[in-house]
């Protein structure tokens, strides 16, 4: 089965995306110059398609791939062992 994203949301800090098999992933806005930057007004802004979340105002794109990978700021614990 597919993964699709069923809705996209954001609070004051992040952006949200909910799946089909119920999995939420999150990005945070501090993390990208453009979103850190903008208004809630802008950040509210958005539209997505299959492949990502675009803000055509802001010229950024969030693709879904990279809210589904973990970075080393997801665990830690676990690159202090490496």
């Amino acid at each position: 089965m597919n993964t699709t994203i069923v809705k996209v949301w954001i609070d004051n800090e992040t952006v949200y995306i909910h799946t089909n098999k119920g999995e939420i992933f999150k990005e945070y806005f501090a993390d990208y110059p453009r979103l850190k930057e903008a208004s809630q007004l802008q950040r509210a802004n958005f539209e997505y398609d299959n492949i990502g979340i675009h803000w055509k105002e802001l010229d950024e794109d969030l693709s879904f791939k990279g809210f589904m990978h973990k970075k080393r700021s997801d665990n830690p614990e676990l690159y202090n062992m490496l």
